[in-house]
């Protein structure tokens, strides 16, 4: 039997918004998570920015989780928590697929080269950790825990107010 996952919304105060979501090891995970988030993030989220960010970095992590970092069990999963407020956008994957550490693995060395003579692979997950303020991974047997974080920056409505 197919469970769905979880998602828990919660907003508090001027602008704080808590999305959490449990990701299993299933074909549809990502496109059942890509969906929720959109909804989620298109009704709380004026600035497009934003949310563009928190898409492309949620799919690049789970699309290579899926593909990658889990063996065939049914049993493997992963817990997303997003946070925004005012000043920080907060992202924590947590899975107990194969270790790996993002954080220590080499840059692409093709990124002088033309698309065409280019290796395919590892620069989504570059341009993912470039585009954040700060990054931090963590093992806790059996759960890679991965914190990234971004600055907010206030669009030129929110500094005429």
């Amino acid at each position: 039997m197919t469970r769905k996952p979880r998602t828990f919304i919660e907003r508090s105060g001027a602008m704080r918004l808590l999305f959490s979501h449990e990701i299993r090891n299933q074909s549809t995970a990502l496109q059942s998570l890509k969906q929720e988030l959109e909804s989620t993030l298109s009704s709380e989220l004026e600035g497009f920015e934003l949310r563009a960010t928190v898409l492309l970095v949620i799919d690049e992590l789970v699309s290579n989780l899926l593909k990658y970092g889990f063996n065939l069990e049914p049993d493997q999963r992963s817990y997303l928590k997003i946070e925004f407020d005012e000043d920080w956008l907060q992202i924590e994957l947590k899975d107990n697929g194969h270790r790996f550490n993002p954080l220590v693995q080499p840059g692409p060395t093709s990124l002088g080269q033309s698309i065409s003579d280019r290796a395919v692979g590892g620069l989504g997950l570059y341009l993912v950790l470039k585009m954040m303020d700060e990054t931090h991974y963590e093992w806790r047997e059996p759960w890679n825990c991965l914190r990234l974080r971004k600055k907010v920056k206030k669009s030129l409505n929110d500094r005429e107010k």
